[in-house]
């Protein structure tokens, strides 16, 4: 990253990505998930981690990390396509933008603007098989309706 480009997270990261922090916890059900955003960063332990058993940290938390830009397979002529098919294609969850900790770094946010934060609160990283609207924009190839 040159020193003129600015820093910018991917509020959809894994926990293995560099700089992965937690910015909030999925609650509310499998087919509607909803995101509590976190006034601050949490710290994982190891302990709370090995405390999930088999259940994938990301099924729990929400992640930001540093955005792998062309290293990531959502990222589309220079720009996050998933950012712009969750804006294009989600309905909005919430009216507000929520407080959330990132967006300063948020690069759906940074492209997408407001529409980006006001679909965010639906979305996970691992797509349940029962989520079929999130499951087709979470796809980088799909072909999403007009």
């Amino acid at each position: 990253m040159s020193a003129q480009e600015p820093y910018l997270s991917c509020p959809s990261a894994q926990p293995d990505m560099e700089d992965a922090r937690v910015f909030g916890i999925l609650e509310g059900t499998v087919e509607e998930p909803r995101l509590s955003y976190l006034k601050r960063d949490a710290v994982i332990s190891d302990e709370m981690m090995a405390s999930l058993g088999d259940l994938d940290p990301t099924h729990v938390f929400r992640f930001a990390a540093k955005c792998e830009s062309s290293r990531c397979g959502q990222f589309e002529n220079g720009k996050c396509g998933l950012a712009r098919r969750v804006a294009d294609s989600l309905p909005a969850v919430v009216d507000a933008l929520p407080s959330c900790q990132i967006r300063d770094t948020c690069r759906w946010y940074a492209e997408i603007g407001a529409a980006s934060c006001h679909r965010c609160p639906q979305v996970t990283t691992l797509v349940p098989e029962t989520q079929n609207p999130l499951r087709r924009v979470a796809q980088p190839d799909a072909v999403m309706p007009p």
